[in-house]
């Protein structure tokens, strides 16, 4: 085997099946914490929300931390897994996500504030102690260099989507939902809902990015799907023995094709 082609081997091995087969055109994206910020890591980008200053420029390949109040989103705190906000101001969003308080209007996403509470504030983890530095790293390097990853999410368009939504069945031993569909803020959907997902004895992905601010900052097809790194790395290895492995299903997307995958 040659250099280029003992290279190319080693960087498939680092990469992972599902990547090498599912050819995204956005790389995954590693989650994780450390006590302090790494020397390899830069700073967030410009922007209070984390979609502009952490997932952007992870989506172009770069290393970026950031420390509790380097984020000026404060909801990131509690999405992120950096300990939360003040836990009274989190007691407020129930009001505030649905008929509003002392004359200031709700945003009216729940019918009332019983229901923010009983099916979203109660469902959703606030994780961390507000003293970590959360990083987002492309998978490769994190894997390559054994970081503690937590979460990994993939930017994924409409076909993507169906992609991983029919590779999530392939060695699924139960009939429920493989993705996780809920109401979330952005920051909870890319980490703290599929972080708790981890938890389950069935984990399930996260539909990601359906917060109408931070639609902004992607293109109008493109989705995040969120996951537990366990159940990323089982579908990583389920995907070289799935459908992946040609490109039928590929060819069954486009106009042009006659035949049914």
């Amino acid at each position: 085997m040659d250099y280029i082609s003992k290279t190319n081997s080693i960087l498939r091995d680092i990469m992972g099946k599902l990547v090498e087969l599912l050819r995204p055109k956005v790389k995954p994206i590693a989650i994780y914490h450390t006590d302090s910020k790494p020397d390899y890591a830069g700073d967030p980008g410009e922007g209070g929300c984390f979609v502009s200053c952490m997932l952007l420029p992870a989506m172009e390949g770069k290393t970026v931390a950031a420390k509790k109040e380097q984020i000026g989103c404060k909801g990131a705190w509690d999405g992120l897994g950096l300990g939360g906000e003040d836990p009274e101001m989190r007691k407020s969003m129930g009001e505030r996500y649905s008929t509003g308080y002392e004359g200031k209007e709700g945003r009216h996403y729940f019918c009332c504030p019983e229901l923010a509470e009983s099916n979203y504030l109660s469902k959703v983890p606030v994780y961390g102690k507000g003293d970590e530095c959360v990083v987002f790293q492309p998978i490769d390097e994190a894997e390559k260099m054994g970081a503690p990853i937590e979460t990994v999410t993939l930017i994924v368009d409409a076909v993507e989507y169906s992609a991983m939504m029919t590779l999530a069945s392939f060695s699924r031993e139960t009939d429920d939902s493989v993705v996780r569909s809920a109401f979330g803020f952005s920051c909870e959907q890319i980490h703290a809902m599929p972080r708790q997902e981890g938890e389950r004895e069935v984990p399930r992905m996260v539909l990601g990015m359906t917060e109408f601010f931070t639609r902004r900052f992607l293109d109008p097809g493109q989705m995040a799907l969120s996951m537990p790194y366990g159940l990323y790395k089982r579908l990583d290895e389920d995907a070289e023995y799935s459908f992946l492995k040609n490109d039928a299903w590929r060819e069954a997307t486009k106009p042009k094709c006659s035949n049914c995958c």
